[in-house]
């Protein structure tokens, strides 16, 4: 294997590049009494990584790696073990105190995350775990960087947002006892003080190439909503087909969205992206919408996309709560409680706008509302892409949401 493919981590440890039938996939290594082995959580490869992170030795070509120029406290624990939480990547819990993450999928760049985390480090946003170091690797073919490792701090006793949010809504609801709570202002104050952590001043503009790019992707997004639910879910691929000339004349006025402001946006933002435990809000996962074309994902963006698919997963909370619910007694009661959910929806996204905007404070020129409504348009149909391709049990969600809009418009 070429040098370039290995980072070692010690004497028994690595990180190797590998070629696979879908590209190249990095992962670590352990060397045993049996030779070298894919590492498990336990093996000690974690622990070792860290290690390498701050012991100041040369990297080979073909590796770079960024930690903070103040090295947090080394970990004497070799305690490894796995996050208990499905996702795309693979995470360990090194010594109860850093989450490191293996980047499994595989190696293609444009890759946003690493810039992203280094500017927000170098912000001090402290509404992120905070940073300890990365490792990335470059596409000999393409010269791209592509993370192939990430350590950040661990938050001990913090919820996923798909738990913390379905919760207070359920409660919202009346359908689970329990105080209700009004989370969404101070979340997007998280979110507009991330974008103010990520922006430049003065700030880059959209160029009319990267307009019309944005524009043809959400196009291409509507596209393949429609070709993947008429099979699945005919309903909406009926209501997709019936609607599309209207959908398709909003999703193509981003092409006119050039002097835009733009920056490293989210890219992928929706509640289950932002932890919430004593401390408050943490916001995480910087790869990028995986449903987008990795250059599109790794350029600066309008905070619109990302306001856009915060307020799509709120109205998402609220179908997840109410297809929670219990069966109730009569259609009468159950469309009581869909006005109820209308009525939480709206409420939660306009706390969320008022907050996101004391978060930008005097930084008003980064948000564009009036784009808002055609990425919400298309991330509802990366929704029912995301869904048909890979959780087919997601279906239920965009068609709530599809049916609300068409019936509102």
């Amino acid at each position: 294997m070429p040098t370039a493919d290995v980072l070692t981590l010690g004497a028994v440890h690595a990180i190797r590049v590998v070629t696979a039938d879908d590209g190249r996939r990095a992962a670590p290594f352990v060397l045993d009494e049996c030779g070298w082995r894919r590492a498990a959580a336990g093996d000690g490869a974690g622990t070792a990584l860290l290690e390498r992170l701050y012991d100041g030795t040369s990297v080979p070509d073909g590796f770079r790696i960024t930690a903070p120029e103040s090295a947090p406290a080394r970990l004497d624990s070799r305690d490894e073990r796995e996050m208990g939480v499905d996702q795309t990547h693979q995470s360990w819990v090194v010594g109860g105190q850093v989450v490191v993450k293996w980047m499994t999928e595989p190696l293609v760049g444009p890759h946003p995350a690493a810039a992203r985390l280094r500017r927000l480090a170098a912000a001090g946003f402290v509404e992120s775990p905070a940073l300890w170091g990365l490792i990335e690797w470059r596409d000999p073919e393409t010269g791209h960087w592509v993370p192939v490792a990430v350590a950040q701090t661990y938050l001990p006793g913090t919820e996923d947002g798909w738990t913390w949010a379905v919760v207070a809504a359920r409660r919202a609801l009346r359908i689970d006892p329990g105080p209700a709570q009004d989370f969404a202002a101070d979340l997007g104050a998280v979110i507009g003080r991330m974008h103010v952590a990520l922006a430049d001043d003065p700030p880059a503009l959209l160029s009319p190439a990267l307009a019309r790019q944005h524009a043809d992707e959400a196009l291409a997004a509507l596209d393949l909503a429609v070709e993947l639910t008429e099979p699945q879910d005919p309903r909406s691929h009926a209501l997709l087909t019936e609607h599309r000339s209207r959908i398709e004349t909003v999703l193509a006025g981003l092409a006119d969205a050039a002097g835009v402001v733009v920056l490293p946006v989210h890219g992928d933002l929706h509640v289950g992206q932002v932890l919430r435990g004593p401390e408050g809000y943490a916001v995480v996962d910087f790869d990028g919408n995986p449903t987008r074309s990795p250059a599109l994902r790794a350029e600066d963006a309008p905070v619109a996309m990302d306001v856009a698919g915060m307020l799509v997963s709120l109205e998402n909370v609220s179908q997840v709560a109410r297809h929670g619910a219990a069966p109730t007694v009569d259609d009468a009661e159950a469309a009581a409680l869909d006005w109820t959910a209308l009525a939480w929806t709206g409420h939660a996204q306009g706390l969320f706008l008022s907050g996101y905007r004391r978060g930008l404070g005097d930084r008003t020129e980064l948000f564009e509302p009036a784009l808002v409504p055609a990425y919400a348009w298309e991330q509802l149909c990366r929704e029912f892409v995301y869904a048909a391709q890979h959780l087919p049990e997601w279906l239920y969600v965009p068609a709530a949401s599809l049916r609300r809009r068409v019936e509102q418009s």
